[in-house]
Parts: C-alpha cells; structure tokens; sequence
C-alpha cells in the first residue's frame, strides 16, 4: 500500500523535473520575444472572430426585405406614381400608400424619424415624403435614377 506522504513526493519530482524546465524555456521565450507575432496574430484573430459575432447577431436582428430591394421596390414605385395621370383615383391612391409603406419600411431599417404614419393628407404629405427621399438620398439609398441637377 502507498503512503499519501510518497505520493505527494512523486508528485513534486514529476513538477521539478518535468514542469518547472518547460515553464522556464516557455517564460525565456515570451521574454525573447519569440511569440510577439503569434500572440499578435492571436489577438486579430479574437478582434475578428468578435466582429464577425457582432455583424451575426445584426444580420439575425434585421427582419424584412434587405435594402437594396426596398430601394428598387422605392424607384419602380416612384416610377408608377409618376406614369399613373391616366389611372384611376383607387388605383392612384393605392400606389401611392404602397410606395408610403416601402418608405416606411427603408426608414425604420435605417432609424430615419418620418411622420408618415400620422393622417396627413395632400400637400403635407407630400411634403414628407420629399423630405424623407432627402434623408434617405443623404443615407445613402439611390431613391431617384436621375442624376443630380436634372429635372425630376
């Protein structure tokens, strides 16, 4: 049978013998600066793996159609409003909420305040609707295909 005593002996042989030369070598290393480019490469690593977590979790968060669908959906509407003086009024009003709703939908993805949901009505409406179009221009969204300065 085994004394506890020689166990915990052994056990300290194998840590003087063993542990402590590797510790030293491993310590004379980093202090030579043998790891700097792996602890560098290291810690990118960590820094991208992070980023790329976080731009997961964003991607997950985002609900409905991506952007750049709704800035077509955005242009061909527009495109529909501007043709339809020959449609009738239902049909006038209905491209004109559906075009209303994308907008919406491209604000509330890019966090843009907007007032298109309150019940105005004619001039005041359309008012907003410009102005939203010039927060999403200054967002980045191509709403128009003209360029600038051409008559709209």
């Amino acid at each position: 049978m085994m004394d506890t005593y020689q166990v915990v002996l052994g056990a300290l042989a194998v840590v003087i013998m063993v542990l402590v030369p590797i510790g030293c070598v491993l310590l004379w290393d980093l202090l030579a600066g043998r790891w700097d480019e792996s602890i560098t490469h290291f810690r990118e690593r960590q820094i991208n793996a992070a980023e790329h977590r976080r731009t997961l979790k964003a991607l997950r968060r985002i609900h409905g159609a991506p952007l750049e669908r709704l800035a077509a959906d955005l242009r061909r509407l527009r495109e529909v409003i501007r043709a339809d003086a020959h449609r009738s009024a239902a049909q006038q009003l209905g491209n004109r909420l559906a075009y209303d709703q994308v907008l919406m939908q491209a604000c509330s993805m890019l966090e843009i305040e907007h007032e298109l949901r309150d019940e105005t009505t004619g001039m005041e409406r359309d008012i907003e609707r410009l102005r939203v179009e010039a927060e999403l221009e200054r967002a980045g969204v191509t709403v128009t295909d003209r360029d600038f300065g051409q008559a709209a």
